[in-house]
C-alpha cells in the first residue's frame, strides 16, 4: 500500500511540473523593400522577437498544490460551519 501512495505522488508531483513549464515563441518578420524603376529589392530587414509564455496562469506548482491540499483540508470545518449558520 505505501508503494503505491508513493507511486502516486511521484507520478502527481511529476504531471504537476509538466503542467507548468514555460513555452517559448519566435517570430521572425522579414521587410524587403523593393525599387520602383528596376523592380529589384534593395534593402531587406529581418526582426526576430523571442517571447516566453508561462502555461501555468502565474500560480506555482507548490503553492497550487498548497493551495488545494489546504482547500480539502478545510471543506469539513466549513460544512460544519454552514450547518451551524443554518441552525442559529
Amino acid at each position: 500500500m505505501r508503494r503505491t501512495s508513493n507511486l502516486f505522488l511521484a507520478l502527481f508531483l511529476i504531471m504537476n511540473l509538466a503542467a507548468a513549464c514555460s513555452t517559448q515563441k519566435t517570430v521572425t518578420t522579414r521587410y524587403v523593400q523593393y525599387d520602383s524603376h528596376t523592380g529589384e529589392p534593395v534593402t531587406r530587414e529581418k526582426e526576430t522577437t523571442t517571447t516566453t509564455e508561462d502555461s501555468g496562469g502565474g500560480a506555482a506548482v507548490l503553492s497550487g498544490t498548497l493551495n488545494v491540499i489546504g482547500t480539502v483540508i478545510l471543506l469539513p470545518v466549513r460544512a460544519v460551519g454552514v450547518l451551524i449558520g443554518a441552525i442559529l
